[in-house]
């Protein structure tokens, strides 16, 4: 497709490679199989897309580029569909362009949040009703920008399915071998993100010995990084009632035969205390995580 130069900037962004289509196959997979899960009962069913972007994207893969749907579009066009979407996004350009794929569905109840994704979707999870709503939410944030704090507005519903794409290439970046490379930003961050300190006593720990002269060295990181990781997924289970074990993302490859490093971990996590809800929302996202 031939794109005017006009509507290259408005309408897509560059932001991926394979990574990118299989995180949208899994959630394209997952929203059907949601609505169909839910459709003979009566909740109201939301889409929550936190970091909207433009609803296309260009994306390249084994060095050729291709242009395709992104997570707005698909969302949009779930069979049997949502009754509501939510799109959240900060810059105006991009708001643009979700603003001229609403005018495409005319009729669907789309509401375009500008904004800050964190403050949007606990400001939602304060004020919506959650008694009789079902929600997916995703979660695929430009770096390490999702707070822990939103993660806990959004467990404490009850009623909200969220894919969440976590900058892992990210958390093993920041934390650098030795902690006192670790500048106040960087360790900001992570315990941001971690909504915990702990992160320090588990990832690090004191060298053995003295250094030349006999002074203290610096601690270094004691975990490598599937060990990090698992940190990660052990914080998600302290708030979720259930999580997946994530299916991380390499730099190029596919899923059966990775390249590169590993740059996302793609997590499911249910936030409804039923265990009938979320084993079978578990199922259902394991299933589609498998057969990617």
């Amino acid at each position: 497709m031939e794109l005017e130069p006009d509507l290259w900037e408005d309408d897509y962004h560059s932001f991926g490679g394979v990574w990118t289509r299989i995180k949208l196959e899994a959630l394209d997979k997952y929203l059907s199989a949601f609505n169909r899960a839910l459709s003979g009962q009566n909740f109201k069913r939301l889409y929550i897309d936190a970091f909207a972007g433009t609803g296309r994207c260009d994306i390249t893969v084994d060095g050729e580029k291709t242009c395709i749907d992104g997570s707005a579009r698909r969302a949009l066009r779930a069979v049997p569909p949502f009754h509501a979407f939510y799109f959240i996004e900060l810059k105006s350009k991009k708001l643009g362009a979700l603003r001229a794929l609403r005018d495409e569905y005319p009729g669907l109840d789309i509401e375009i949040v500008a904004g800050d994704a964190n403050s949007a979707i606990q400001q939602l999870c304060r004020t919506y009703d959650w008694r009789n709503t079902r929600a997916v939410l995703f979660l695929d944030p430009y770096g390490m920008h999702v707070e822990w704090a939103t993660l806990e507005a959004v467990a404490r519903t009850g009623a909200i399915d969220v894919w969440y794409l976590f900058p892992y290439s990210g958390l093993y970046r920041q934390a650098a071998k030795a902690a006192d490379a670790i500048d106040p930003s960087k360790a900001a961050a992570i315990t941001k993100i971690l909504g915990t300190d702990g992160w320090r006593q588990t990832f690090y720990a004191q060298p053995r010995q003295n250094d030349l002269f006999g002074m203290d060295t610096a601690d270094e990181r004691a975990v490598e990084h599937p060990e990090m990781l698992a940190y990660v997924s052990a914080r998600l289970r302290t708030v979720f009632p259930a999580v997946t074990e994530p299916k991380i993302l390499y730099q190029s490859g596919n899923t059966k035969n990775p390249a590169g490093a590993p740059l996302f971990a793609l997590y499911f996590a249910a936030s409804n205390p039923s265990p009938k809800a979320y084993g079978l929302a578990t199922k259902i996202a394991r299933d589609v995580l498998n057969g990617l």
